[in-house]
């Protein structure tokens, strides 16, 4: 007896006749395009998770460069306004006296010119500014025609908003400007009668703001990084498409060869399994060449269709599980069905009797495959038969489980099945056992999840291995069963 967990027998109904090529392509060659589809699908994820999160990455730098860069412009900004805004306020209330009462009105001091000039000059000189100039409230220089005038600029940069602002006795900022080549921020502040409280003049002030060069060159920089972070961009996008179109190729290589591999596999399994009856047949008929006796004859002709229907088995079963049977899933039963599935496939095998135990609990039917649980059930009970040793008994249990499923569990006494292998156990091909096919558990599994169930390998805490299967419950009657 083949065994399920090796690869053994799938089912002993019958499917049309053996048919190599139908085999080839519907057993072997759809595990070989699920791989390779599973294979593909995960590549073209990781391409694609990994190209998105690139160019979101690119995209975050460059926008948090560009941020960074705005936020320091408009804090360098700030800080010289506020300070030339100071410097402005603190200068128009030290000359306020002196241009109020020698400046401002119809005699001209000398003196009080001379401290202002003075006064601005070292002002300018200690602080770094272009210029100083003190403005009458019709925004001119009224000492331009002095020698070595305080105004060394022709025009004055104060807007209309600013001129109401600064005669409303406001100080007033001007934005960064450029004045041939270089880049400017102006100041001014009202100078206040400090007895009849008008604005008499306005003193503005003009420092050279040399770092907005370099913001500049810097900005330009920036955008050339961004044009550069788009180019990568693209180029990446052509990387991935090529490496997503080449890695089609290499995988399509990788698919030809499995399939050669598992061509072979697949023909030395046949083989050896086909090889025992086509040696009895080519035997009988050498034999039937020199027997003369009728009876004898007859006997030997026995043998020829028995190793028939035995190659027909052997092949059927290969169909099977190239070609599963695809009903609708269907109410089943199983509370009933299981002890009957059990005492006929058993009750008459000299090998298992008395070697298995079935405890069933009342549940709801199954949704399966016509044929589907019944196949399923042998294979475990075969398997499970296979590993257990004499005076041993493998046990067969239905329970009720959760959330609407009802529970198949099959329990042997073998050696187990280490955690590692367990999920090698469920391949194609993989077997232990010198006769296995290493189908039979595959088969199980398909059958299984076809018909949305599942299916695991748990220890058993008597020793061995426990298979444990769940199929839904019909939806009726699954919570009537599970308050039960």
């Amino acid at each position: 007896m083949d065994s399920a967990r090796d690869g053994g027998s799938v089912s002993h109904c019958s499917v049309p006749g053996p048919r190599l090529n139908r085999l080839v392509q519907g057993c072997f060659f759809p595990i070989i395009t699920e791989r390779g589809h599973t294979l593909r699908n995960y590549r073209q994820i990781l391409l694609i998770t990994v190209g998105a999160m690139a160019l979101l990455l690119l995209a975050a730098v460059n926008v948090a460069y560009r941020f960074a860069f705005e936020d320091l412009q408009g804090r360098l900004d700030r800080q010289l306004g506020e300070r030339l805004e100071g410097m402005a306020a603190a200068l128009a209330s030290s000359v306020a006296d002196d241009v109020t009462t020698g400046l401002v009105g119809d005699e001209f001091n000398v003196d009080a010119y001379l401290r202002v000039h003075s006064l601005l000059q070292t002002f300018a000189n200690g602080n770094h500014l272009e210029s100083i100039e003190i403005l009458d409230t019709l925004w001119n220089d009224p000492f331009a025609d002095q020698p070595d005038s305080l105004g060394r600029l022709a025009t004055s940069l104060l807007d209309e908003e600013g001129q109401w602002a600064v005669m409303s006795g406001l100080n007033w900022i001007s934005p960064t400007f450029k004045w041939g080549d270089t880049y400017y921020r102006s100041a001014a502040a009202p100078i206040v009668d400090p007895v009849t409280r008008r604005t008499v003049a306005i003193i503005r002030l003009e420092a050279d703001a040399s770092y907005f060069e370099a913001l500049a060159s810097l900005g330009t920089l920036s955008w050339w990084i961004h044009g550069s972070s788009a180019v990568f961009a693209v180029l990446l996008m052509i990387l991935f498409l090529w490496y997503a179109r080449r890695s089609r190729e290499w995988e399509a290589k990788l698919l030809h060869t499995e399939k050669l591999v598992g061509l072979g596999r697949l023909a030395a399994t046949i083989a050896h399994e086909i090889k025992n009856p086509l040696g009895i047949i080519k035997a009988t008929a050498q034999r039937l060449e020199k027997v003369d006796d009728p009876a004898k004859r007859q006997q030997l002709l026995s043998f020829i269709p028995e190793e028939t229907d035995r190659l027909n088995r052997i092949l059927t079963r290969y169909l099977r599980v190239a070609s599963p049977d695809s009903h609708a899933p269907v109410a089943i039963p199983i509370v009933t069905e299981l002890p009957h599935w059990m005492e006929s496939a058993y009750a008459k095998d000299e090998t298992a009797r008395g070697r298995w135990t079935i405890d069933v609990a009342p549940t709801a039917p199954i949704m399966a495959s016509p044929d589907a649980p019944r196949q399923i059930v042998i294979n475990l009970v075969n398997n499970a038969l296979d590993v257990t040793p004499e005076g041993e008994r493998v046990s067969v249990t239905w329970t009720a489980a959760h959330n609407g499923f009802g529970r198949l569990t099959v329990s042997d006494r073998g050696p187990g099945i280490p955690r590692k292998q367990r999920k090698r156990v469920f391949e194609p091909f993989y077997t232990t056992k010198v006769k296995g096919s290493g189908l039979g558990l595959y088969a199980v599994q398909m059958l299984v999840e076809r018909d949305g169930g599942r299916i695991q390998i748990e220890d058993n805490p008597e020793g061995g291995a426990r298979f444990v299967v769940e199929w839904p419950l019909v939806k009726d009657n699954a919570s009537q069963t599970e308050a039960e």
